[in-house]
């Protein structure tokens, strides 16, 4: 099964501070040979996180670094897959949001969805929001 992930999955994997970091690790490495990918707008969230000083202190990486860990945990053995959405976003979905919070996860489930793939999260809403079209990280 092909997996999107969300950048809750993407981000704690490339941050060895993250409390889910050990756990999005573990899971994405054996995921990887089934086939994997993250929408664009993870892969712009997760450049702009490791640059940021209040979500990584000291730590905050410039953008070419950034760019770079993005890339590098994109390719290897079993590379993953930058996906675009192919095409605009679902009226019907966006207007039945219950809230601002779910906008980004109705983007993804929709990609998913449009692409073959299962959106997999840690979130709880989604999951439970969306149980066919996603799958629970840990």
């Amino acid at each position: 099964m092909k997996v999107l992930l969300d950048n809750d999955v993407f981000f704690a994997a490339l941050v060895r501070g993250h409390p889910h970091h050990a756990t999005s690790r573990r899971w994405l490495d054996h995921t990887k040979p089934t086939g994997w990918g993250i929408a664009s707008e993870t892969y712009l969230a997760a450049v702009r996180l490791l640059m940021n000083p209040k979500v990584l202190g000291s730590g905050a990486l410039p953008a070419a670094t950034a760019v770079r860990a993005v890339e590098t945990e994109l390719g290897g053995p079993f590379p993953g897959r930058v996906l675009v959405a192919p095409r605009r976003p679902d009226r019907e979905m966006l207007e039945a949001a219950a809230g601002h919070r779910e906008i980004m996860d109705i983007w993804l489930v929709q990609i998913a969805r449009d692409t073959g793939h299962k959106l997999a999260t840690h979130d709880q809403g989604a999951l439970s929001r969306w149980p066919k079209d996603t799958l629970a990280v840990g």
